[in-house]
């Protein structure tokens, strides 16, 4: 795979500067697995305005100059019927190479986690870690949360076996444990409407979890509805198992100051971030769209994160030069793509995958990583297996959406002849029970970016 495309394309330079406050850096780190193809991206048929003409402007004449041909023949597709919406930029110079009704906004679905993702590198380095401390102070054990959902047992109990530690050097062999969760608001986002913790789909946001609040440990089983305070309750468990002696209920509070204590620390946030595209992790993205909130100084609500990553996004595109049009049409409500309400132009998302992959925003060059890779990893390991499309695997990166009468794709690619492109591509209107030949008609029509003739 990266002998198909220029070396320059997987070339990222080092992020090393440190975020203050409960954020800290930490260099060590072990990159997460790919984890499962999605499948929560399962819903009922939504209604998609048509809104737009079938058909951009055409392209300027390129040496691919039979792309926008070929990529409009996906709409012939009965599936597809028409419904076909793309944009291909040209990374570097911003060059539109391709595109069919770019500038409609249309429901992203789970594609609207690589606009999350590049709203948190804008705002962090990308190395910070989420701490989560237990100070211990006049028989009182305090678990001040710090944001992470990742938490695992082990973590945890690391954590208790610590602060048990601490309360044996205080002479304290009984104790009683406080809860400060006060870092995120955090809750359900109304917006999911019933793609939300009902359907397995999504944690409601907090400043601590465990194991991202997924009760039997899988992506799209039941969820946590107070993620803080289970994991907090584990704890206290925890604490007893270690010999202390816990009394009474886990109360809310915060840690006296000056209080002994010790921490332990999540992955950085870089690898949270792969981990959220890979396997396009509901959670975490809603947790990654909160963090920005957090580091802009604004309400940690799931409306203030929503407002955050799309007032991130809409500065990007500003300086990116995306037409005040495209910028007017967004609307995001959520940071993880559950939402039916949101909107993005394709034109919109693949200036922005453009820049990514230009070399021109350093800070963002991470989601070049990030995003799976057709038939290969994450959402796409199991994709592109068709006689049209399996000649593209190992070249397309991209990140997968599906949200009933939506299949997306949108990602980074290599033309034959050289050129890097950013591109989105929607494919709207069709009935539910066609999800599977829509994501395949998707398919084909990124493999079209890639084909050589």
């Amino acid at each position: 795979m990266c002998a198909a495309v220029p070396a320059g394309f997987y070339v990222l330079g080092d992020l090393t500067d440190a975020f203050p406050g409960v954020l800290t850096v930490r260099a060590d780190r072990e990159s997460p697995a790919a984890g499962p193809p999605a499948l929560a991206e399962e819903w009922e048929r939504v209604a998609i305005d048509d809104g737009g003409p079938g058909a951009g402007v055409p392209p300027p004449a390129i040496a691919e100059g039979d792309l926008q041909e070929r990529m409009d023949a996906t709409a012939e597709l009965p599936v597809v019927s028409g419904g076909l919406a793309y944009s291909v930029v040209e990374a570097g110079s911003g060059e539109v190479i391709a595109s069919r009704d770019p500038d409609t906004p249309r429901v992203p679905a789970s594609t609207l986690k690589l606009l999350t993702a590049a709203a948190v590198l804008r705002q962090y380095t990308g190395q910070e870690v989420l701490v989560t401390r237990a100070a211990v102070q006049d028989g009182v054990v305090t678990l001040v949360s710090g944001g992470d959902m990742t938490l695992s047992e082990e973590d945890l109990r690391a954590l208790a076996e610590s602060a048990a530690a601490l309360a044996a050097e205080q002479g304290t062999e009984e104790v009683s444990v406080v809860l400060d969760d006060s870092l995120i608001e955090g809750g359900q986002n109304p917006a999911w409407g019933n793609n939300g913790t009902a359907g397995g789909w999504v944690t409601p946001t907090a400043s601590l979890a465990l194991d991202r609040g997924w009760l039997d440990g899988e992506q799209y089983g039941p969820k946590s509805v107070d993620p803080a305070g289970d994991a907090a309750r584990r704890f206290a468990q925890l604490l007893g198992d270690v010999g202390l002696t816990v009394r009474g209920e886990v109360t809310e509070g915060t840690a006296p100051p000056g209080a002994a204590s010790t921490e332990i620390h999540s992955e950085p946030l870089e690898e949270i971030v792969r981990e959220t595209l890979q396997i396009s992790d509901n959670t975490l993205a809603e947790l990654l769209a909160h963090l920005v909130a957090l580091s802009r100084g604004e309400a940690t609500t799931p409306q203030s994160a929503a407002a955050a990553v799309e007032a991130e996004i809409r500065a990007l595109g500003a300086e990116l030069g995306v037409a005040e049009e495209d910028l007017a049409g967004l609307e995001i409500h959520d940071g993880s793509g559950l939402s039916r309400e949101n909107r993005v132009p394709p034109a919109l998302l693949a200036a922005v995958l453009a820049e990514v992959s230009s070399g021109e925003e350093p800070a963002l060059e991470p989601i070049l990583f990030d995003v799976p890779v057709a038939g290969l990893s994450g959402t796409l390991a199991e994709r592109f297996d068709a006689a049209e499309t399996e000649d593209a695997r190992g070249l397309v990166r991209g990140k997968t959406g599906y949200l009933g009468g939506a299949a997306t794709l949108a990602g980074v690619a290599v033309l034959p002849s050289g050129e890097t492109v950013g591109y989105s591509i929607v494919v709207h209107g069709f009935d539910g029970a066609d999800a599977d030949a829509a994501r395949a008609a998707v398919d084909r029509a990124a493999s079209e970016i890639v084909e050589v003739d």
